[in-house]
């Protein structure tokens, strides 16, 4: 089995990854790959949640309001995330991780094509190595690893952190000052909007 290496930054985040990984299971690859995964899409939700929750209009009054419209939407997925940044004017995800992004982009869209038959119990079809799961959690760590220095440098958040709300509210970094929704009615239509 190869060696997973874990940043510091993700540390936290990767404990139970780690934990499958050395385990002796039968399952901890495609374990390790499931739960890299959501790692993997909650640093894009979180992120997009941050520039959202910068939006002044939007206080903790709202945040109920937000989160709701949010958890209503079944189609926010990470491209979603990824173009909703775009659209709020923020600098895009490629433009931030530069090589990184033109590296891992095209490995991201292969995992997901099998990664989507995996989580829903289905078989890929594919014969999917044990080698290729375990390369494949180390590019999403790598991903996520990637992201997390970039958007921290740029924006003072790395898309890990918890109480990503709070962190909106006493970021160093404004992002924008054009929000295109002032309310969670408005919020829900955009996000109907967007363009993946």
């Amino acid at each position: 089995m190869r060696r997973l290496e874990i940043p510091p930054a993700l540390q936290e985040e990767f404990q139970t990854v780690e934990i499958l990984w050395s385990s002796k299971a039968r399952t901890r690859r495609v374990d390790a790959l499931a739960l890299s995964w959501i790692k993997y899409e909650k640093q894009l939700r979180r992120l997009f949640s941050f520039f959202v929750f910068q939006n002044p209009k939007i206080s903790s009054l709202q945040l109920d309001e937000v989160i709701s419209t949010f958890a209503e939407n079944r189609n926010l997925y990470p491209e979603t995330f990824i173009s909703g940044i775009r659209a709020l004017g923020v600098t895009p995800i490629a433009d931030l991780m530069g090589d990184a992004y033109i590296k891992l982009w095209p490995e991201i869209k292969r995992i997901k094509r099998y990664r989507n038959k995996i989580l829903h119990g289905q078989n890929t079809g594919e014969s999917v190595k044990s080698e290729t799961l375990e390369r494949d959690v180390i590019l999403l760590v790598e991903w996520i690893a990637a992201l997390a220095r970039a958007s921290d440098a740029a924006f003072g958040y790395d898309g890990l952190k918890r109480n990503t709300f709070s962190l909106a509210k006493t970021a160093r970094v404004t992002v924008t000052k054009d929000y295109p929704f002032s309310t969670s009615t408005e919020l829900k239509k955009w996000l109907g909007n967007l363009k993946v």
